[in-house]
């Protein structure tokens, strides 16, 4: 069975925030084509792993690996990781998370198992693949899942893009094949590093049956996210500006861990930091929004919801990622009135609600639906002549093991 090594620094078996649901997609792929997955993550950081057994039932993590954060000098000087994270971005190259202990951890495990692939999804840990560090034979792939010098950039914390820009750049270098959820990312680098194979794969994610085909006499609203700042900031925006324009009777729904920072009692809008399943959700709401101020790659809130059917209300940044800008079936608004006036029009024009689905799943059919994409990842991941089982000792980092963990 061939073997890809997963280097994420997060427990992708959370459901908590848009690249974990990615990630976990693409494993579960992967898996079903019959590969075996390793995961090299992070404890201490952000992710738990105190349930990762549980979490595993589906068995996509043949064998964990976790690199322990606090072994690094700047874990021990922080007094908070919130202000650790904002520190990594206020330089003005682009941040190199491998430390000396991480390299050589990565090191022993990737000697020690012969992997065919080595899946990565974040630039601040590509060092441990440059050409100086490492010197195995397994394909390297990388998932630009977002253009992390522009996220710099536009988030105010640096005040030129050059340097991050440049060494995102030599990053992204290292790899052999570069897969991007945004259409937009990828005609950028691929002019950037005319050398390289880049690749466009939209969310993993096939058609769905909502169930729903008209609006209800109380149509309900849905906004998930995780409390990322561009979250955070897409939300104010929309209380402060957009909510007091609707219509009387519209229910609002947030869900995810943004609600903390939600600290005003609307009339109408219910808080709900977790929900046991996203599909469910999904079937009871009528109209999906993303008023995203800032952000890049592709938002996995709006893919999800075109799946289903359901109408779109957005902001240019909603749609980033997305082929076409313009005939997507999404509503594309940017200012508080017009934002306000589509979620209005979807709630009280049936017609015009039915025809908003119509266009939402003839695109999603044609550009989206992962019957598209399925036959390019079957090529981006090629099995290869299978190869002898090799037999090491358990390490002292291994956190999760089964009987077949050794294996190759």
């Amino acid at each position: 069975m061939n073997k890809i090594l997963f280097v994420y620094p997060h427990n992708f078996l959370e459901p908590n925030m848009g690249t974990n649901i990615r990630v976990y997609s693409l494993a579960k792929e992967l898996r079903a084509k019959g590969f075996k997955i390793d995961l090299f993550a992070f404890r201490n950081f952000i992710s738990k792993y105190d349930r990762f057994e549980d979490q595993n039932k589906e068995k996509l993590v043949n064998q964990l690996y976790l690199y322990d954060y606090r072994n690094t000098s700047s874990f021990k000087r922080r007094k908070g990781l919130g202000k650790y994270l904002n520190k990594l971005f206020s330089r003005g190259e682009l941040d190199n998370w491998v430390t000396p202990g991480m390299q050589r951890q990565f090191n022993e495990i990737v000697s020690s198992v012969e992997y065919d692939y080595i899946v990565m999804f974040y630039a601040y840990t590509a060092e441990l693949l440059s050409p100086a560090n490492y010197k195995g034979t397994a394909s390297k792939v990388y998932f630009m899942e977002d253009l992390l010098s522009v996220s710099h950039f536009i988030s105010r914390r640096t005040k030129s893009i050059g340097r991050s820009l440049d060494s995102e750049i030599q990053r992204v270098s290292y790899f052999d094949k570069i897969v991007c959820i945004s259409s937009d990312e990828k005609t950028l680098f691929e002019k950037l590093l005319p050398n390289k194979s880049f690749y466009f794969l939209p969310h993993l994610i096939g058609r769905k049956e909502s169930g729903k085909k008209a609006v209800a006499q109380v149509t309900k609203v849905l906004f998930i996210g995780y409390d990322n700042e561009y979250n955070i900031e897409a939300m104010r925006w929309f209380f402060q500006n957009v909510y007091s324009r609707l219509l009387t009777g519209i229910e609002i729904m947030v869900v995810g861990k943004v609600v903390k920072h939600i600290n005003v009692d609307y009339p109408n809008l219910k808080k709900v930091e977790y929900v046991e399943s996203l599909d469910e959700l999904y079937k009871t709401v009528d109209i999906v929004i993303c008023p995203l101020r800032n952000g890049t790659g592709m938002k996995i809130k709006v893919i999800e919801a075109m799946s289903y059917g359901i109408p779109v209300v957005c902001t240019s940044r909603g749609v980033d990622g997305l082929p076409d800008k313009n005939e997507n079936g999404c509503l594309v608004e940017d200012t508080p009135e017009a934002f306000a006036e589509a979620i209005n029009r979807l709630a009280t024009d049936k017609l015009f609600y039915k025809k908003c689905q119509d266009r939402i799943d003839a695109y999603f059919s044609e550009t989206l639906d992962w019957n598209v994409h399925n036959v390019m990842l079957a090529r981006l991941f090629e099995h290869k002549s299978s190869v002898n089982a090799v037999r090491f000792n358990e390490l002292p980092y291994s956190v999760f093991a089964t009987k077949e963990w050794c294996r190759v």
